[in-house]
C-alpha cells in the first residue's frame, strides 16, 4: 500500500502559513519585475473560486478579485518552511519519493497499523503543525496513489478523512491544470468527448496505442491496476567535503599527501556507502599570508580509489611552490553515477584510463598547457591549417574513423612545405610551372592540373595561394603551391 501528499501551491502557501493569513482569504503569488507587467505563479483554493488561474495578468487578477492579496516569493520563508515539511515526512516512513517539489509518495510497507484510514488520519492530524493545505490519498500502486491526491476531493479538512475518492472520477482538464502527471495527448481526449479518467479507462488499450502511443496506454495500465513500479528513494544530500587546519604550518607538500591519503579514503567510503564515485576532485590551500591557492581536477572517469585521487593531487602538487606557509587544508570530491562500462572486442581503447591522465597532467606541467592539446583541423579552406583544442577526451570511448575519407589517393604532406625553385612560363593572372629546379623531387612537369587559387581571413591577415596537382617524368605524383609575389613550395607526395 501506498500513500501520496500533495501540497498545492506550496511556495504561496508556506507564505500565508508564515504570516498567519486566514485559508478563506484570496491569495496569489507574483512573478519577480514590475507589478504593472507581472503574472500569477500560484493560486490558493480560494482565488480559483473567483476564476484565477497560473499565468493569468496581475491586472486582470485584481479586475476579478478586488481584496485579492499579493504575495512575492521569499525564498528563505519557503527554504525554512521545506526543512519542516522533509522533516514531518521523514517521521512518517524514511520510504518515500520526492515525485516533485509539491508531492510525496509514501511506502506505508514496513510500517504498522490497525487500518490504513487510521494511520492516514493519524498523519493527516501530525501535520497541523505546519499549516498547509495538504492532499492525501491511499493507493495500491504508487502512480495510482498520485493520480488519487491530484483530485481537490482529498483535500484534507479538521478532524475528517479526506474522501473516499475515485481516480477513475478525476476530471481531465483538472489533471492537465495541474502539471503533476505530465503526459502527453491528453487535449487530445477532451476533443474526443472524453471528461474524467474512467472514460479513458473504459476504452480499448490497443486502440488507445495504435492512435495516441505509449505513454497513455501506460496511464491506462495505472488506471486498471496493471502497472506498478519502485519508489526512488529520497536520499539527503551530502557534501562531500573535508577539511584539515596544519599545527604548526607547513612548508612543503609532503605533509599534504600523508593527510590527504587519510582524508579521501574517508571521502570514498562516504561515496561508496552512497553508491556514487568522484568526478572531480577540488582542492583549497590557505596560507599564514591570507592568500589561497585553489584548483579543480577532472577525473578522467568516475573513481572511487583514494590511490588515483592521491596521484593526481600528487603530480599538481610537486610541481607548485607554496608563497608561505600552508595552515590549511580542504578537499572536496564531486560525486557522479559509477561508470560501468564493457570493453569493445573489434576496438583498441585505453588500457588504464587513470594513468594516461596523469601522464598528460605531467606533460602539461613540463611543456605548459597552451603546449598540449588534441590538433584538429581548422574550418577553412587553408591547407594544413590546425589547432589545439584542450584535452578533455572521452578516455572509456575508443576513438576511430567514422568515414574513410572520399579522395581515393593519399597525400603524405611536408611539414613544414619545401620551398623550390621553378621554371615557370608568365601567363594572365598566375604564372605555370614547366620543371622543378631544386629540391628532392627534381625533372620536367609532364602532367598538370590546376591552376586551383585559396584565399580567406580577408577581414584579419589575408592570406591567398595557387596549387596544382603535377606529375614529373619520372611519374612522381607531387602537389605544387605558389604564394605571390614569388615563392614556391611543395605540399607533399600522392601514393
Amino acid at each position: 500500500m501506498f500513500s501520496c501528499f500533495h501540497f498545492p501551491a506550496f511556495s504561496l502557501n508556506c507564505l500565508l502559513a508564515r504570516d498567519g493569513i486566514a485559508p478563506e482569504q484570496a491569495a496569489v503569488l507574483l512573478s519577480q519585475g514590475e507589478r504593472e507587467k507581472s503574472s500569477l505563479l500560484e493560486v490558493n483554493e480560494a482565488g480559483r473560486q473567483h476564476g484565477l488561474l497560473p499565468g493569468l495578468r496581475t491586472t486582470r487578477a485584481l479586475a476579478r478579485c478586488a481584496d485579492l492579496l499579493l504575495m512575492e516569493p521569499d525564498e528563505d520563508a519557503e527554504i525554512a518552511t521545506r526543512r519542516e515539511l522533509l522533516a514531518f515526512i521523514e517521521s512518517l516512513t524514511p520510504d518515500f519519493e520526492l515525485t516533485s517539489p509539491e508531492t510525496f509518495l509514501l511506502d506505508l510497507s514496513s510500517i504498522l497499523y490497525s487500518s490504513e484510514n487510521d494511520w492516514l488520519y493519524n498523519s493527516l492530524h501530525a501535520s497541523k503543525h505546519l499549516a498547509l493545505p495538504v492532499q492525501a490519498a491511499l493507493g495500491s500502486t504508487p502512480d495510482l496513489a498520485h493520480l488519487t491526491a491530484l483530485s481537490r476531493h482529498t483535500a484534507a479538512r479538521p478532524g475528517h478523512l479526506p474522501e473516499n475518492f475515485s481516480p477513475l472520477a478525476l476530471p481531465l482538464d483538472e489533471l492537465i491544470k495541474s502539471g503533476n502527471f505530465a503526459l502527453k495527448d491528453l487535449e487530445v481526449l477532451l476533443l474526443w468527448g472524453l471528461h474524467t479518467l474512467g472514460d479513458l479507462a473504459a476504452l480499448p488499450r490497443q486502440g488507445l496505442t495504435e492512435r495516441l502511443g505509449p505513454d497513455l496506454a501506460r496511464l491506462h495500465d495505472i488506471l486498471h491496476e496493471k502497472s506498478t513500479r519502485l519508489l526512488k528513494l529520497h536520499q539527503p544530500l551530502c557534501a562531500f567535503q573535508i577539511s584539515h587546519i596544519f599545527e604548526p604550518p607547513v612548508e612543503n607538500h609532503e605533509p599534504i599527501l600523508f593527510i590527504a591519503r587519510r582524508l579521501l579514503q574517508t571521502l570514498c567510503n562516504r561515496l561508496a556507502h552512497h553508491q556514487r564515485a568522484a568526478a572531480e576532485m577540488a582542492f583549497h590551500l590557505s596560507f599564514e599570508n591570507g592568500a589561497g591557492h585553489a584548483r579543480t581536477m577532472e577525473m578522467s572517469e568516475p573513481t572511487l580509489s583514494p590511490d588515483i585521487l592521491l596521484s593526481s593531487l600528487h603530480t599538481h602538487l610537486e610541481n607548485f611552490s607554496a608563497p608561505a606557509p600552508i595552515n590549511e587544508f580542504h578537499l572536496e570530491l564531486t560525486p557522479t553515477l559509477p561508470r560501468h562500462a564493457q570493453h569493445q572486442l573489434f576496438h583498441r581503447g585505453i588500457k588504464d584510463p587513470h594513468q594516461f591522465d596523469d601522464t598528460l597532467r605531467r606533460l602539461s606541467g613540463i611543456v605548459g598547457a597552451h603546449r598540449l592539446g588534441i590538433p584538429q583541423v581548422v574550418n577553412t579552406h587553408r591547407s594544413d591549417t590546425l589547432e589545439l583544442h584542450p584535452l578533455t577526451p572521452d578516455f572509456t570511448k575508443p576513438t576511430g574513423i567514422e568515414h574513410w575519407p572520399d579522395s581515393r589517393l593519399p597525400m603524405s604532406r611536408f611539414r613544414p612545405p619545401l620551398t623550390v625553385h621553378l621554371a615557370t612560363q608568365k601567363e594572365e593572372k598566375f604564372p605555370r610551372p614547366l620543371a622543378i629546379l631544386t629540391g628532392p623531387h627534381q625533372g620536367t612537369i609532364t602532367t598538370l592540373r590546376g591552376p586551383f587559387p585559396l584565399s580567406g581571413s580577408w577581414w584579419q591577415h589575408t592570406w591567398q595561394q595557387v596549387e596544382w596537382d603535377i606529375e614529373l617524368n619520372r611519374e612522381t605524383l607531387l602537389q605544387l603551391s605558389f604564394t605571390p609575389p614569388e615563392t614556391w613550395t611543395l605540399t607533399g607526395i600522392y601514393g
